[in-house]
């Protein structure tokens, strides 16, 4: 079985999908993740998978408390790193606020 088919099955998203980004952990300016939140609520282009985590599906990783970890690139090209449980499919799936505007 080719890599892609087996992802699918582990629900990983591939190389090139794109999707949304959501940021909720630690949403300060002050935070080492701070350009990430920012950003949050903007699309995303997955780059590639960093680390498959350890489950056979997102849930599975989730619960184990070890999700998959994704390198991705923001519009502007600011590139970062996101666990898959900030990627999601719609802005439906949205439970944060919108961030503030960056302070120059």
């Amino acid at each position: 079985m080719n890599w892609y088919k087996k992802a699918k099955q582990l629900e990983y998203r591939s190389p090139g999908d794109v999707c949304w980004f959501e940021y909720h952990c630690n949403e300060s300016p002050n935070s080492a993740d701070a350009e990430l939140w920012y950003r949050s609520h903007q699309k995303v282009k997955i780059l590639k998978l960093d680390a498959k985590g350890y489950g056979k599906t997102k849930q599975e990783r989730g619960d184990n408390g070890h999700p998959a970890v994704y390198k991705i690139q923001f519009g502007d090209g600011f590139k970062g790193g996101a666990f898959e449980d900030k990627l999601v499919d719609s802005t439906s799936e949205f439970y944060r606020p919108d961030p503030p505007k960056r302070k120059k």
